[in-house]
């Protein structure tokens, strides 16, 4: 026979062999169970059997708890009938892996059912990276048994700057030992009293913070005295106590809310008033003038009070004040708009009020007009308008054909 005919009877038979003779499947070997009915007469594709397990075994494809079923297929059995064992846990494996069963293990059937959750523990001194992986599952009687690793211990706990331990302090701790600080009187724990040994690492210390003193060189040197807490002179505030401050007669500061300040570990960051500087005469306001005599010089906080002339209008602030050598913006007086008889010929207008020959019309007011009879303008609106700086936009009326 030649090689090729070979190697193509060879491929017949596996295929063949793989297939279900006749269009048939083989009668089911099945362990730790047994066949409804134990023999079948019709094995051909597409026919069903039923099969229940042991007590303790569980089938591959449940239809009831006992109960399993299969299809014979082309390819034979789906799926195959199988009945999956029972798990036990073994001492020994569960000391090579540092763990215990956990509580939940006393309420489990015995045996263990594959499918079924099995809870561990560490046992004490040995750790593992995540616990939700001492929860683990019986498969086909195999159990994939979490691995918890031995802790390490710590070396003495680490020196807390002004204070100490409450326990003796000895050269090594298990893990999980746990020690305890505290710090003198006036001084203030900052963080967690107790730290923990954990897997050869101490825990983030706590600190002892000092307390403040007042002190009258710093204040008389920032310009400053004691505020709500004046009493407090000659006592200690704690880490974290607020304490008010004032500045002195005649110093200043620019926010008041920097004269309350904090305890910060033995420092107070004391805020500074400063003398303001005094300031030269008021600015000239155009057509403007002072209620009060003008001098040289004015002290910090002085007040000064413009006024206009008859028919100006003062705009902005009459009060400004001197505030460390800078005044503050000054008001302006804006001149009057006048109006009169040669103007409004001109634009063959008319004020809408009889009056003399100039009116006088303060800044920002409006002035209203009418056009002479036989005139007219296209939108009467325009006849209103509003006195600028002395500046009237006069509005111009024009002769009207007749009809």
């Amino acid at each position: 026979m030649e090689p090729i005919g070979v190697l193509v009877c060879v491929l017949c038979c596996i295929v063949v062999g793989a297939q279900p003779s006749d269009n048939k499947c083989e009668n089911p070997k099945l362990e730790h169970g047994r066949l409804f009915p134990w023999l079948f007469s019709d094995l051909s594709i597409n026919t069903a059997i039923r099969y229940r397990c042991d007590e303790g075994y569980v089938a591959a494809n449940q239809v009831s708890k006992s109960y399993g079923s299969a299809k014979c297929t082309n390819t034979g059995w789906d799926p195959e009938p199988k009945c999956l064992g029972p798990c036990s846990t073994s001492k020994e494996d569960m000391n090579a892996n540092g763990i215990r069963t956990g509580f939940v293990f006393l309420w489990t059937r015995s045996p263990i059912e594959h499918g079924d959750s099995i809870l561990f523990r560490c046992v004490p001194g040995y750790g593992i990276s995540d616990p939700s992986l001492l929860r683990v599952q019986c498969n086909d009687g195999v159990i994939p048994y979490p691995k918890c690793t031995k802790l390490e211990g710590c070396g003495p706990p680490p020196i807390v700057l002004h204070g100490e331990t409450v326990q003796d302090r000895v050269k090594s701790y298990e893990h999980g030992s746990v020690m305890t600080y505290k710090c003198p009187l006036s001084y203030t724990l900052e963080g967690n009293q107790n730290i923990t040994c954990r897997n050869g690492k101490w825990d983030d210390l706590p600190a002892c913070k000092g307390p403040c003193r007042l002190s009258e060189e710093e204040m008389e040197a920032n310009g400053i005295r004691g505020g709500l807490f004046l009493w407090w002179r000659q006592s200690t505030l704690h880490h974290g106590d607020r304490v008010s401050f004032r500045c002195v007669r005649g110093y200043d500061i620019s926010d008041f809310k920097l004269l309350r300040v904090q305890c910060d570990n033995g420092v107070i960051p004391y805020p500074k008033c400063s003398k303001p500087e005094s300031c030269g005469p008021p600015p000239v306001v155009p057509h403007g003038e002072t209620v009060q005599d003008r001098v040289k010089s004015y002290e910090h906080g002085s007040v000064m009070t413009y006024k206009c002339p008859q028919y100006y209008a003062l705009e902005g602030n009459q009060n400004v004040t001197c505030r460390s050598g800078k005044w503050d913006d000054p008001p302006a007086c804006r001149e009057p708009c006048v109006v009169n008889s040669k103007d409004v010929e001109e634009n063959n207008i008319r004020l809408l009020w009889l009056g003399t020959e100039k009116q006088y019309v303060q800044h920002g007011d409006y002035i209203r007009f009418r056009c002479l009879r036989g005139y007219g303008i296209p939108d009467y609106n325009m006849l209103t308008v509003k006195c600028h700086q002395g500046i009237v936009a006069y509005p111009k009326c024009t002769a009207q054909g007749k009809p």
